[in-house]
């Protein structure tokens, strides 16, 4: 099980001379970098398995001690908590493969447990901004966006690579879309995490990943707090709800797209939304009940390591309908309705219902009248 983290792609100091993206189109002009600095090599795209170790964790160091702000909400983040985080902890006990530790310690070895510093660090914010090969030095070259603030950008003690790809899609991609260790291929079915095929697809296409993880605040500077799947208020906004009852025994609930650029739930294979109705009695006893899954939905493969996908119901572009019986015990009484965001920890064998549910938000919740 992977941890569905939130990669996100933010701004830097200054600028260097402008370079062609891969297309041939050269980005919006940038301020070129300060007299006499080394051109820094073509700008890589954050990638996991950085192997980096300590070099990295004393880069991190130096980054903090000029971006305090910044500092400040990466270090609440998500990202900061990428291989410490406690679900994570479980699950990596249960499947300890350097397949993970990859994107959730990316600046260790993968095949070798973390020195402590290093897990520590998590995705930090060397490990996005500065990629050359195998360095973790600044005077390198560090990776940010084009500046779209007012005003010329600061001066900054290190060159800048200012890249278009970096304010996009391409920032994340390396660690939110990937197969299974086992795959061939990279076909739906063969894909573990599928977000930006599913943010290809989706109405937010033409908006980047920063838009909506890495909100601008009133000056401009996009956030580094990485909002995502704890955040209540947030996972929200992703759809609205609504919910009628169709019968004395029956609810349909309805489930429509709003603020999600891709599939929702997204990320980690196991998270879903948990649909149910219970007729109520006195008291709120509950008399006669309903639920379904809305998922990505696999099954294990027999002699072979991972799992095949065998179908996906979960909001993507349009409206979702979920239908609900309570049986007989709904006529004459209250239908209590709930939609809620679950992250699995583990599916504990085929019966959904008995699956360990790490933790969950109610998305939408009411009652229908008899």
């Amino acid at each position: 099980m992977l941890i569905g983290l939130l990669l996100g792609c933010g701004g830097a100091c200054a600028s260097a001379p402008d370079r062609p993206d891969r297309a041939g189109t050269p980005p919006a002009p940038q301020a070129a970098a300060a007299p006499g600095a080394a051109r820094p090599p073509w700008p890589a795209m954050p990638t996991p398995a950085r192997g980096r170790l300590d070099a990295a964790v004393a880069a991190n160091l130096a980054c903090e001690g000029c971006h305090d702000e910044v500092a400040r909400e990466w270090r609440a983040s998500l990202h900061r908590s990428a291989n410490t985080e406690p679900a994570y902890r479980r699950a990596f006990a249960i499947e300890p493969m350097p397949f993970c530790r990859g994107c959730h310690a990316p600046e260790a070895a993968p095949a070798e447990p973390e020195p402590e510093a290093v897990g520590a660090l998590g995705v930090g914010c060397v490990t996005c901004h500065v990629t050359a090969a195998s360095s973790a030095d600044a005077s390198a070259g560090v990776l940010a966006a084009p500046w779209t603030r007012p005003g010329p950008p600061p001066a900054a003690p290190h060159p800048v690579v200012r890249d278009a790809r970096f304010a996009g899609a391409p920032a994340c991609a390396s660690c939110h879309e990937f197969s299974f260790p086992t795959a061939r291929g990279r076909r739906p079915e063969d894909l573990m995490q599928s977000t930006l095929t599913e943010h290809r697809s989706s109405p937010a296409a033409d908006r980047p990943c920063a838009d909506c993880h890495m909100p601008a605040g009133a000056a401009g500077r996009r956030s580094h707090a990485f909002v995502g799947s704890r955040d209540p208020a947030f996972v929200r906004s992703a759809v609205t709800v609504s919910a009628r009852r169709t019968s004395a025994a029956a609810v349909e609930i309805t489930l429509a797209p709003a603020n999600a650029g891709h599939a929702f739930p997204t990320g980690d294979l196991f998270r879903r939304l948990e649909i149910s109705a219970e007729a109520l009695g006195p008291d709120d006893m509950v008399l006669g009940q309903a639920d379904r899954y809305l998922a990505r939905h696999f099954v294990i493969r027999p002699g072979q390591i991972g799992r095949r996908l065998i179908g996906d119901d979960r909001v993507h572009a349009a409206p979702v309908t979920v239908a609900l019986d309570v049986g007989p015990a709904g006529e004459g009484r209250e239908i209590a309705w709930r939609v809620a965001y679950q992250r699995v920890a583990h599916p504990e064998g085929v019966d959904e219902r008995d699956a360990l549910v790490e933790g969950e938000i109610t998305v939408a919740s009411g009652r229908l009248a008899p």
